[in-house]
């Protein structure tokens, strides 16, 4: 159930195995989270654009590479970062800035190890350094790295767990022709059957039957690759319910907020060779961090993000007002007379009724096994994956990966028993 990246994986290795295999999927595409748009004429990843550390043993790395995608590295480095008057930040003021930013997450870290119980991050970085949250470059990094990286808004960001997952190895890297392209080579010779929403699960010892909108459909086994949010919002109802430790984990865990939104200009008014440009914006997840496209693309384009408790509220927006509002975030920096947007697209991941969210993250009170617990087998039945079920390397394409192998190995150890 699920054709994003873990049910595609699962489908993959059980269809090699010589099993029959069918992927219901409820949207009209392929992918999941992984969302190449190509409405404006050239491909914009709106959900997950990079593999986050391509070396080592990140199993995207030999995916792109059989579906010889193309592939772009970024360079973090590459940035420059405004004030709210239009100032370019100094190199030196940007750099202190930073060294500011790891010695406050080292003295979060300190004092979260101290506590009895659990905290939110906004409450424990008020704490050890009040003005934290007011300053505009430490609000600038929090949010466009910290917020942007673990998914959550800093007031509902577990201050024991927020980091607690690993990361493979290099510089992260992404798909200049659409992430969609290794989506589909994963796809490839695999029966897939597309707007099928699945609404009700039934299952026990003898099998499983799924209702969909259009259907029904029975199996031995199945594999729920739902996300997160699908799962917390109750749509899909399973029969007999799902275990009290699986429905206790997803109450404590979380789905993120970020959203993206792309620009697209008749030409380019900032600085070509730059990859990056942030911005201290005195509203916190409001359009911080922009990513140039034209050093990977054609376009003369800009991609921003809306990031913790801002990127939920921005969904209420229309496109026109969230357009509108970048472009007052451009003419702060940039100055009045540049043009004006040719094409404009936006992300709303919570309001994605496939989706519910962007990708998980550890929320007050949950702990690393929450996710791990999400991802085993119901009565050698049901098997779970999806990026929020392996804590390891939770809300990540390279995570979904791996918790898809991981239930196709055990079901096939289930079945071979």
């Amino acid at each position: 159930v699920g054709a994003g990246m873990a049910g595609l994986t699962a489908a993959r290795q059980l269809q090699a195995a010589g099993l029959e295999v069918l992927v219901l999927e409820g949207r009209d595409r392929l992918g999941g989270r992984i969302w190449t748009d190509r409405s404006l004429g050239v491909p914009m990843d709106m959900g997950a654009s990079w593999i986050h550390g391509p070396d080592g043993k990140n199993p995207i790395t030999p995916l792109a590479r059989g579906a010889n995608a193309k592939l772009f590295v970024t360079d973090d480095d590459s940035v420059v970062v405004y004030d709210t008057a239009g100032r370019r930040i100094g190199d030196r003021d940007l750099l202190a800035s930073e060294g500011e930013y790891e010695r406050l997450l080292e003295r979060v870290a300190a004092y979260g190890e101290e506590r009895e119980r659990d905290l939110d991050l906004a409450a424990v970085i008020q704490r050890v350094n009040p003005r934290a949250l007011e300053d505009p470059l430490l609000r600038y990094h929090l949010t466009s790295f910290l917020e942007f990286d673990a998914g959550g808004p800093l007031e509902q960001l577990s201050v024991w767990y927020w980091d607690q997952d690993e990361a493979f190895p290099g510089q992260d890297v992404l798909f200049p022709d659409g992430y969609d392209g290794v989506i589909n080579f994963l796809a490839r010779d695999l029966s897939i059957y597309l707007g099928q929403g699945v609404e009700r699960i039934d299952y026990d010892a003898s099998g499983v039957t799924m209702r969909t909108n259009q259907g029904e459909f029975s199996a031995d086994a199945a594999v729920i690759t739902l996300p997160l949010g699908v799962l917390q919002a109750g749509t899909v109802v399973f029969d007999p319910v799902l275990p009290d430790r699986m429905r206790r984990a997803m109450g404590r865990l979380q789905m993120g907020m970020v959203n993206k939104v792309v620009l697209t200009y008749p030409r380019t008014f900032w600085d070509e060779s730059l990859q990056y440009f942030g911005y201290t914006d005195p509203e916190r997840g409001k359009y911080s961090y922009f990513l140039n496209t034209r050093t990977f693309s054609s376009v003369h384009g800009l991609m921003t993000f809306g990031l913790g408790s801002y990127g939920l509220r921005m969904e209420g927006q229309g496109d026109e007002a969230i357009a509108a509002d970048v472009q007052g975030t451009l003419k702060r920096i940039f100055g009045g007379n540049i043009p004006e947007p040719e094409g404009v697209l936006v992300s709303r991941w919570t309001a994605d009724p496939w989706a519910r969210g962007s990708y998980s993250y550890a929320a007050v009170g949950s702990r690393p096994a929450d996710f791990d617990g999400l991802g085993g087998s119901v009565g050698d039945v049901l098997f779970f994956a999806g990026e929020h079920t392996i804590a390891k390397y939770r809300g990540t394409v390279h995570g979904a990966y791996l918790s898809g192998e991981r239930a196709a190995k055990q079901l096939l150890k289930v079945w071979s028993d």
